[in-house]
């Protein structure tokens, strides 16, 4: 009989201080090829190799509301990708204030809102263009103020993981570095939630506050920190949510003390549902497709809110049970009948 084996707990990543970083008063450009496993020559060759495209949203037929607009994309290639992902991972395991809640494990926009479900009143406010607008001075500044590295390295280091002057937006580092670049401006905006009492996360661009009380004078107040650090703010997606209100966060929502869906959420799954039913347009999707796109949905409305679990495993259950695709001519075929695949036990809420 064999004995027993008690499996070893996977042990948690630890997070340390800054100073405790590799990349910590890199000295010389010698020390950064040992950090970042490449010659000098490998590092510098690399500065600027980046591609550019412009990013067209694919067309969504079920979208409710504004159709994405097209944005360049600067993405790091070759060796500079391979340094992008080196410094992220180093960067990674650095200690961060708990208002930061993006790129990083254990962070995540579910996680961001239910930051704020005790606040009575809920202010949110979004830095337009903020990779854009995050300038390789902010990135110098970072490595030469916060890791402590020389001028001349710290410009290396900024020139490596900037393009066009500004943080590039297709590069996996570039998340992360945003909130590094912009730390200054985010620990005042968290002395200023702690001096009114109230509770501040950031999620990349979009700024939350939440408490007992918001004026308009401390979203004015927001306002002017991040113009003085070289932002602005999109005044057309400034809300302040009331006592009563469904307060919208990083696309989720609270009510009466719950994380819920977004209704724009809810249309889109009933859509989906009547496409697959033929009772609305597909939008030139397969069954098959629909019914991929539905499940998908509904396991998004479950990690918000538990109501819709049970509703998604069951429609999973059904994913499960189809049998094969046709794809020659693109049309959904299923060698079981009809009776066999479908479970219409997954009833909406609404129906």
């Amino acid at each position: 009989m064999k004995p027993n084996r008690v499996k070893k707990a996977k042990k948690e990543k630890k997070s340390y201080d800054i100073s405790q970083s590799a990349l910590y008063k890199t000295t010389s450009r010698s020390r950064m090829a040992t950090i970042l496993s490449l010659t000098v020559a490998q590092i510098v060759d690399s500065v600027g190799e980046y591609k550019r495209f412009e990013m067209t949203p694919k067309a969504d037929h079920f979208n409710i509301g504004k159709i994405p607009k097209s944005r360049w994309v600067q993405k790091p290639k070759g060796t500079l990708l391979a340094i992008h992902e080196r410094i992220l991972k180093l960067l990674r395991c650095v200690e961060v204030p708990e208002y930061m809640q993006f790129a990083l494990k254990g962070t995540s926009y579910k996680k961001n809102a239910e930051a704020h479900l005790k606040g009575s009143m809920v202010a949110t406010l979004d830095i337009s263009s903020f990779f854009r607008s995050t300038t390789k001075s902010q990135v110098f500044n970072f490595f030469r103020d916060r890791l402590e590295c020389p001028g001349d390295i710290a410009k290396l280091y900024s020139e490596l993981v900037t393009c066009d002057d500004c943080i590039p937006t297709g590069s996996p580092l570039s998340p992360l570095l945003s909130y590094y670049s912009n730390k200054p401006l985010f620990d005042e905006l968290n002395a200023l939630a702690k001096k009114s009492d109230l509770h501040f996360t950031c999620y990349v661009d979009d700024l939350t506050f939440s408490g007992s009380h918001i004026t308009r004078k401390l979203l004015w107040e927001v306002e002017k920190l991040v113009k003085k650090y070289g932002h602005v703010t999109a005044t057309t997606k400034t809300r302040l949510f009331g006592l009563e209100a469904p307060k919208h966060i990083t696309g989720t929502v609270i009510f009466d003390g719950a994380l819920k869906i977004p209704n724009a959420r809810f249309r889109k799954i009933r859509l989906v549902r009547l496409a697959i039913e033929g009772k609305r347009n597909n939008g030139g999707l397969s069954k098959i497709q629909l019914e991929y796109k539905l499940a998908g949905l509904l396991g998004e409305a479950a990690y918000l809110d538990d109501d819709f679990k049970s509703l998604a495993d069951t429609f999973n259950r059904t994913i499960r049970k189809l049998d094969s695709l046709s794809l020659g001519n693109g049309v959904y075929e299923s060698r079981q009948s009809e009776s066999n695949v479908r479970d219409d036990n997954y009833i909406l809420p609404w129906d």
